[in-house]
């Protein structure tokens, strides 16, 4: 599996996204994972604030090794961040109930709200 960095502009990023029921028109860094030729799954971030982005999307095609692919393209997304030199990174969710929210207690986001979980990236300095 390949993951390619793109934008928001991407077609197949569009097409990936139109089958879960979601148009992203807001400037974006994507994450699309490649298995031979197949988008399997995406995720992307925008900005939230000077100091935070925003994971917006996290969608996975199948149901076999989800907990792994969510996990390398959270992983990816954090790294970009990082790099973006963001602090913070946030995730909201529609209910607590979402099968997404255990996984990113396991990467160590926490809820900040009913419905809006944080993670603060550690300075090695």
């Amino acid at each position: 599996m390949e993951i390619i960095v793109t934008d928001e502009r991407d077609e197949r990023f569009k097409k990936f996204c139109k089958s879960f029921g979601c148009l992203v028109e807001e400037p974006q860094v994507v994450l699309l994972l490649d298995n031979f030729g197949k988008i399997v799954g995406c995720s992307s971030f925008k900005v939230y604030d000077e100091d935070s982005c925003e994971i917006t999307t996290l969608f996975l095609n199948s149901y076999d090794d989800r907990e792994r692919i969510a996990y390398k393209l959270i992983r990816q997304l954090e790294k970009i961040a990082i790099d973006y030199e963001f602090k913070n990174v946030y995730v909201s969710f529609d209910s607590t109930e979402d099968i997404l929210v255990e996984i990113f207690e396991k990467l160590d986001y926490s809820f900040v709200d009913d419905l809006l979980m944080k993670k603060e990236f550690k300075s090695l300095i």
